[in-house]
């Protein structure tokens, strides 16, 4: 993770008091790191790993929601343990794959998710708690699991969930 990111964890405090404060800091940071910023996002948790060692290789849609623990992977060295044992690269040299992440706008990353290298999350998509997604989710779908699966629509979530929820201003 390049430097700058390593300063989401300080931020912290600042979180605690301001949400709109430390997310003006957190995403002047990611921007400052090579992330793709297509709008503010509504929240990014101090303690995200997001894994862009280039620039571009993540984006970030307006209204995201990266919760804590979430991991953004760009890369993979896992092939690389076979191609070593097998012979087939040489000791010196090494194989790895990457590939970009993409987060739609208002798209929601449930706490300790993991989304892998070349996987783009919807406009509106939901990705739930412990999650590892290793495959493109549509637009407004909801998923989970490990791997994640679909388990429908985030419209359907609402209507069949809604009772549970309370309305109250943001934080601030």
């Amino acid at each position: 993770m390049p430097t700058l990111l390593k300063a989401l964890p300080l931020l912290r405090p600042l979180d605690a008091r301001n949400q709109r404060r430390y997310m003006q800091a957190t995403t002047a940071i990611l921007r400052s790191a090579g992330v793709t910023v297509e709008g503010p996002p509504l929240w990014v948790a101090p303690s995200v790993y997001l894994d862009c060692k280039e620039p571009g290789i993540l984006t970030l849609g307006f209204r995201c929601v990266l919760s804590e623990n979430v991991v953004l992977l760009t890369h993979d060295f896992s092939l690389d343990r076979y191609t070593d044992r097998a012979g087939i690269a040489p000791p010196e040299m090494e194989y790895s794959t990457k590939a970009p992440i993409r987060i739609g706008a208002y798209a929601f990353i449930g706490i300790r998710a993991v989304v892998m290298p070349g996987v783009t999350v919807g406009t509106g998509a939901i990705v739930g708690a412990g999650s590892v997604v290793t495959a493109d989710v549509a637009d407004g779908t909801v998923v989970a699991g490990n791997p994640a699966r679909v388990l429908g629509t985030a419209e359907d979530a609402w209507e069949r969930h809604r009772a549970r929820w309370t309305l109250a201003a943001r934080r601030g």
